[in-house]
């Protein structure tokens, strides 16, 4: 999170503007350390009204909804976990439906104890926030202005039972939501298609992005094409340190994994391929309900959040992560959450709404020192957070299944009935087809699908 000395400053890309308003903002704090903002409807027609607040290195960034009664946009923050600090920092960004009227903010700071609060510091100009990418899926498809897909049938190198395509099934907008969904590929090709059918992807879709193991061309006679297809889309904007903020609702059905998460800018990675140039993962789940090891719960109770790097793929791989629990008897699929990262050179940190999942340092001595990794440092030519000193992407998607361990072997799904295939099993991805009665029971509808409000993506 953001330093005390430094306030996340909205500034976009495109021409802005700063704003008086005819009206200031009412601002008022409750017991609980909820903020509420109420914001006058500015003259000119405004059609999205993003507010970020800090207080005590908390950050919130958030979009403000229009009460046509009071002729107000109002926004609410999560409940700050310092509500002694009571000095408020904000940003307001006005955004007009119109080309000839430019973005414009307005900013200030709040007092609400001035007896007892801090005094802001000077904000360097090297930390302000720039709003690079945000996308609230107002529109009636994927902006591809924004986003781009993922197909092909590669399984991400983890040996996945999909293929990530474009089609409108899998990647769809409904009433403001983006739906990331997975659907069984005999619902698009028939059954028989996975034991005699020939998938080309780039026949088929008219493109495939990644031909590594089998991506762009499958054979039923091999008992190879994925029975499952899904979606997978990267933003095309990308951050070097900053914020990403994802309000989602991760899926429930089992063997689903869901993931939000970063990987470099392109194919050319400045360190070289996975794990060299790093991995950030804000967010992964498992969606099975029932899923334990040991009475501990490993479904869609817990979500995930890890760093990558290494020198290689085996024993030159290292990875730091850590997890959070839902409230008891909930899970993280039960509704909408804000999936967080905040990334400078000297951390990395995690969060949902709000609330710490990893928080990790850069270590002094570098990553490779820190690591024990033999040989030459791969990371010598970098900052003092290499890998993680270059452009990254956001990932979207949801996976399902894999045979590299993802979903150990050894784990209790309950009363679903067990995992049914053996990692890294040559027969893996038919075995869990072949048992589709015991998991296609807990697909229900939608609720297979990660369902994204917005994304916002802000560089430092």
């Amino acid at each position: 999170m953001l330093s005390l000395n430094v306030l996340l400053l909205l500034i976009p890309l495109v021409f802005t503007e700063s704003l008086i308003p005819t009206v200031k903002p009412r601002i008022h704090k409750d017991e609980q350390g909820r903020i509420s903002f109420h914001i006058h409807d500015e003259p000119g027609n405004l059609i999205e009204v993003i507010v970020t607040t800090e207080v005590n290195r908390d950050v919130n960034i958030g979009k403000a909804t229009l009460n046509k009664a009071s002729n107000e946009w109002d926004y609410s923050t999560s409940h700050y976990q310092q509500i002694d600090v009571d000095q408020l920092r904000y940003m307001i960004s006005y955004i007009f439906n119109s080309a000839s009227i430019p973005q414009k903010t307005y900013q200030s700071t709040i007092q609400f104890n001035p007896g007892t609060a801090v005094q802001p510091a000077p904000h360097p100009l090297s930390r302000r926030g720039t709003v690079v990418f945000h996308d609230d899926f107002s529109g009636h498809t994927l902006d591809k202005n924004k986003w781009y897909h993922e197909i092909t049938a590669n399984g991400g190198g983890n040996g996945e039972f999909q293929v990530y395509t474009p089609e409108a099934a899998n990647t769809f907008i409904r009433n403001g939501v983006l739906y990331l969904k997975p659907t069984l590929t005999s619902d698009k090709f028939g059954e028989n298609f996975l034991q005699s059918g020939t998938l080309n992807l780039n026949a088929q879709w008219g493109s495939c992005t990644a031909s590594w193991e089998n991506g762009c061309l499958r054979h039923g006679s091999q008992h190879n094409i994925p029975p499952i297809m899904s979606s997978k889309i990267y933003s095309k904007a990308t951050i070097r340190h900053g914020r990403v903020d994802v309000v989602a609702q991760i899926p429930k059905g089992d063997w689903l994994w869901p993931a939000i998460w970063m990987l470099p800018k392109g194919t050319n990675w400045k360190y070289g391929g996975w794990p060299r140039s790093g991995e950030i993962d804000i967010m992964e789940s498992r969606g099975n309900v029932q899923l334990n090891s040991g009475g501990h719960p490993q479904g869609a109770a817990q979500v995930l959040s890890t760093i990558h790097l290494g020198t290689d793929a085996g024993g030159g791989h290292r990875q730091h992560g850590d997890a959070k629990l839902a409230p008891n008897g909930k899970t993280w699929a039960d509704g909408f959450h804000t999936y967080s990262l905040d990334w400078t050179e000297d951390h990395i940190k995690m969060m949902i709404d709000n609330q710490p999942v990893l928080a990790w340092n850069t270590p002094s001595e570098g990553y490779f020192k820190h690591e024990n990794l033999a040989g030459s440092n791969i990371w010598a030519s970098g900052g003092k957070d290499a890998p993680y000193d270059t452009n990254f992407a956001l990932l979207l998607n949801v996976a399902v299944g894999g045979d590299r361990g993802y979903f150990p072997d050894g784990w209790n799904n309950g009363a679903n009935g067990a995992k049914p295939w053996k990692n890294y099993a040559s027969t893996a991805m038919m075995d869990f087809w072949n048992h589709r009665q015991q998991w296609q029971k807990t697909w229900h509808g939608d609720d297979v699908a990660m369902k994204i409000r917005s994304v916002t993506m802000t560089q430092y």
